[in-house]
């Protein structure tokens, strides 16, 4: 497949990738002690490689980094419609200059144009592979606007989804957006738990939230049942990172922040569920920026990360009479 430059280069920077001294080569260095080891992409040569002391290597199952860094590429080409190896190229002179789509590619690509879905699904592989990323936010700073603008990429360039809403945030508008889409609605933790058990074999999962079922019950359990229902969780998003990894696809969960009841001062509020945070592979969160009568700015930034610090901007999106606009 043909790298697409314009599309990799800002989510290569993002991911700490750099230049090597302004040529087509972006690399990240290894950050182990001692070890000459770096992970690159050569857009002069359309390659993907590791560089182990003199000499590049292509194939390296073994090596996770460099297994991410060729789904990030292989994602990003196929949202950018790139051609593949085995789809000849009519004129070599014009591959830079694309035809106009027919109508019927204008069907089945529109999504192309629709800035609430731009690389979108890439960015997020990009950071987690075939895994889970958490978003969590409170209540009003968009993270079902997130989920929702992920299910319709995916849903638009041909993946499969299973979207489980547990708050009833979706209208009937939302859900007739998400055609062709596997949706279900229980606010029940007992439901969802034996949902995720039985995942279908899709690309994307979506649970909108993970947290809210159990928060909606928490005040009347016992100390027993709170205990009950936090393991509960925990196993949930085991079972997704399992999904995840068995199936070769992405979860997103979206979440609440834990309660500010009896915290100290200071105490930075993470996502509800205790010790379930740690089967994500990242954690971003969403705060609003600035709210209008006309539209809703909201930064969405890292929490937790393997790749980026605490707090480092992932991206803007914006809410409006005219859709939701997500941009890295």
């Amino acid at each position: 497949m043909r790298l697409d430059k314009e599309t990799l280069v800002p989510i290569l920077n993002m991911r700490g990738y750099n230049t090597l001294n302004g040529t087509d080569v972006w690399k990240k260095a290894s950050t182990n002690p001692g070890e000459f080891v770096f992970w690159g992409v050569d857009f002069k040569k359309n390659e993907v490689f590791k560089w182990v002391e003199d000499h590049r290597e292509y194939d390296v199952p073994e090596d996770q980094t460099l297994t991410e860094l060729k789904m990030l590429v292989e994602s990003s080409c196929e949202q950018s419609g790139g051609p593949h190896e085995d789809e000849p190229i009519a004129d070599q002179s014009k591959e830079d200059c694309p035809q106009e789509p027919t109508t019927e590619q204008n069907a089945s690509t529109s999504y192309e144009n629709d800035a609430t879905t731009t690389h979108l699904l890439a960015l997020i592989h990009g950071y987690v592979g075939n895994d889970v990323l958490e978003v969590f936010g409170d209540t009003g700073s968009g993270k079902s606007k997130f989920a929702m603008a992920v299910a319709k990429e995916a849903i638009a360039s041909g993946k499969k989804v299973f979207y489980l809403d547990t708050e009833r945030n979706l209208t009937e508008t939302d859900i007739k957006y998400l055609k062709g889409c596997e949706y279900k609605y229980t606010p029940i933790i007992d439901e969802i738990d034996r949902i995720v058990q039985k995942l279908p074999k899709v690309d994307v999962v979506i649970i909108d939230s993970i947290g809210f079922p159990v928060l909606t019950a928490y005040a009347r359990m016992n100390m027993k049942q709170k205990g009950d229902a936090l393991l509960k969780l925990i196993a949930i998003f085991g079972d997704l990172k399992g999904w995840a990894y068995l199936n070769s696809g992405v979860v997103v969960v979206t979440n609440q922040p834990e309660s500010e009841f009896n915290k100290e001062p200071g105490h930075i509020l993470r996502p509800f569920g205790d010790k379930s945070q740690f089967a994500a592979k990242e954690i971003w969160k969403t705060e609003i920026v600035d709210r209008k009568p006309a539209y809703t700015n909201i930064r969405i930034s890292a929490f937790r990360s393997r790749s980026v610090g605490h707090r480092t901007k992932i991206a803007d999106m914006k809410i409006s009479s005219n859709g939701v606009e997500v941009q890295a």
